[in-house]
């Protein structure tokens, strides 16, 4: 038997499997189908196809499915299905066809507000689909490493609907303290606030409206993540758009969507403030961890502003469905064939040590990495920064990244020796991992360890040069 672990997320359900584990694309040639839904002539379009067309037929369109995931009549009939669970067991139909081939059990992690009634529903779908499932756990106790820096845990997920915040406590073990939400703030209200936003621009601008024509609003939903991938790497960018025979361009700012945004921040705060407040008002810091579609948001950094002694990470895409492939052995042990458990818990190694150890002492000065080699080239590492990123690299100051270079900042990490130690210093939005270990400001590295950037990313690996008489300048 092989087993899937799935990430349930309406905002992109992914699914991870195979050997070695690794996403699976399960929506064209895409890892990520979102929770969209639209009735057709012959059939019930999902995921991807659907959300093309979301824009097109405005009142046909379905998107809150996975969010109110229940069997009460639709307001709105279509021939295809009668409430939310039949619409979503299309769209998870849709899924298995693409993944069957890689396994025949799952373990499912699920948002913090699914209730059992929830987990019953779901049971119901794949049961009629002839998947057997282990078991649930909680997206934020699936996707959290077992390494991470001391202060009062917050995962932060966005949906379609709604953005959520998880309290977790750490003793022996993970555990899920408190999850709350606000509906009616997720990403289909960002997008909204963000396209109305540019359409404004424009017309300000030109007097172009994109907003006057379906087929144009339609693109402009479409090209959004590629604008907010763009201003999470730039301050502003230029977006080009055709009406008629005529071409029309604006600015837009990071600023621009980050004042759009406020009012969404300002409820994600309030929710933080809550947590804090109730559970370790006392605190030294605050963890935030930032699933992937959180962090994809332009000026992230920025919206959580405010926050004190906060140190904000970002998780690597699928880490949920990821993370809840380590379940199994523990649900097989405990599974009488006939249940699937819910665990809010995760026994963690005996030993923790975290992410960062600014006080560890160094290895021993023969066992220091001297080099990072990035391409079959080995850059010697020395007092003065060696920039990691995006940017230029001038009179071989730093390392310019080529390739999988999705979520790489243009200056992304920093490595350096001090007092007798290779410190690496993360500067991204998207965060830096050793070892697939994320980094949380300062950590200290050692010979033979690896640095990610970016998702799938970039690997650079640390090496010791025989001779290493100038490495120090």
């Amino acid at each position: 038997m092989s087993v899937l672990g799935v990430e349930l997320s309406d905002a992109g359900i992914m699914v991870a499997g195979a050997d070695p584990p690794g996403l699976l694309k399960i929506d064209g040639d895409s890892v990520e189908s979102p929770g969209f839904a639209l009735p057709e002539k012959k059939r019930l379009a999902v995921g991807a196809a659907a959300q093309r067309k979301a824009h097109l037929y405005p009142r046909q369109i379905l998107n809150q499915f996975w969010d109110q995931l229940n069997t009460e009549p639709l307001e709105q009939t279509n021939p295809f299905a009668h409430n939310h669970a039949e619409i979503a067991y299309e769209h998870f139909a849709s899924i298995w066809q693409r993944i069957r081939q890689h396994g025949d059990e799952m373990v499912v992690a699920v948002p913090g507000f699914y209730t059992r009634a929830h987990l019953g529903i779901i049971l119901g779908i794949t049961n009629e689909l002839g998947i057997r499932v282990k078991g649930f756990t909680p997206i934020a106790i699936a996707a959290v490493p077992d390494q991470l820096p001391q202060g009062l845990w917050l995962h932060l997920d966005l949906h379609l609907q709604r953005f959520e915040v998880t309290h977790l406590q750490r003793t022996d073990q993970l555990s899920r303290e408190e999850s709350v939400s606000a509906e009616g703030s997720g990403l289909s209200t960002l997008y909204r606030r963000w396209v109305d936003a540019i359409a404004e621009e424009f017309v300000r601008h030109t007097r172009f409206d994109p907003l006057h024509r379906a087929a144009t609003e339609q693109e402009l939903y479409d090209r959004l993540p590629g604008i907010l991938a763009q201003l999470n790497q730039h301050a502003s960018v230029q977006l080009e758009m055709t009406g008629g025979s005529k071409v029309y361009h604006v600015t837009l700012t990071r600023e621009l969507f980050g004042n759009t945004a406020k009012p969404v921040a300002q409820e994600i705060r309030r929710l933080i403030a809550g947590l804090c407040n109730r559970h370790d008002p006392g605190a030294s810091g605050r963890v935030l961890l930032l699933t992937n579609r959180f962090a994809r948001l332009p000026g992230v950094k920025h919206m959580m502003g405010g926050i004190e002694n906060c140190t904000m990470m970002t998780l690597p895409a699928g880490s949920g469905a990821l993370g809840a492939l380590r379940f199994y052995d523990t649900l097989s042990q405990q599974n009488d064939n006939r249940s699937a458990p819910f665990l809010t818990t995760r026994r963690l190694p005996l030993k923790q040590t975290p992410a960062v150890e600014a006080k560890r002492q160094p290895p021993p000065a023969q066992q220091r990495p001297t080099h990072i080699l990035y391409r079959n080239l080995a850059y010697p590492i020395g007092k003065t920064p060696l920039i990691i990123g995006l940017a230029g690299v001038k009179d071989a100051s730093g390392i310019q990244i080529k390739g999988q270079v999705a979520g790489v900042s243009r200056k992304h990490c920093s490595v350096q020796l001090h007092d007798n130690q290779i410190i690496i210093k993360d500067h991204s939005t998207y965060g830096t991992y050793v070892n697939e270990n994320p980094v949380a400001g300062n950590a200290v590295l050692e010979l033979g360890q690896v640095i990610r950037v970016g998702t799938p990313g970039e690997k650079l690996k640390l090496i010791a040069c025989l001779d290493t008489a100038n490495h120090e300048t």
